[in-house]
């Protein structure tokens, strides 16, 4: 009678052998992601820190020229909140998009098409963005 046992041996091989080698691959993708980054910043602006512990991390040089673009329940405003032209933004300066962290990610990617420039960062506003945009929109709201 054989009882197979020498398949068994075999196979149990194999799949040692196949864990090891996954095992080194996963060392080496790990192994390839590690690295520090150094960052120089001259003038910094943090449009929204992820929380209070955080504050200046994720801010970025400001160039005097960028302009500051914030979409807004599918409107576009300036830095002084003031309404704007997706078109009429110019591509040659860099642009800072900002969005409220609740837009859905469909709703910023086609904000993001409308705007053609060379040099787009995008961001998320912070809570005195939001209320300001909020106190805008009452302000809209009241007039005759």
């Amino acid at each position: 009678m054989d009882d197979g046992s020498q398949g068994n041996a075999m196979t149990e091989i194999a799949l040692a052998l196949a864990m090891g080698f996954f095992s080194l691959l996963v060392l080496a993708m790990v192994s390839m992601g590690a690295g520090e980054f150094a960052s120089d910043s001259k003038l910094t602006i943090v449009l929204a820190p992820s929380s209070s512990q955080d504050s200046g991390q994720g801010a970025t040089a400001l160039d005097p020229d960028s302009l500051v673009v914030v979409y807004h329940r599918g409107r576009f405003f300036d830095a002084g909140l003031a309404p704007l032209d997706p078109g009429s933004i110019d591509g040659g300066k860099r642009v800072i998009l900002a969005f409220a962290p609740n837009v859905p990610v469909s709703e910023a990617m086609e904000a993001r098409s409308r705007i053609s420039a060379g040099d787009l960062l995008v961001s998320t506003l912070d809570a005195d963005w939001q209320a300001a945009l909020a106190r805008a929109e009452g302000s809209e709201g009241a007039a005759p």
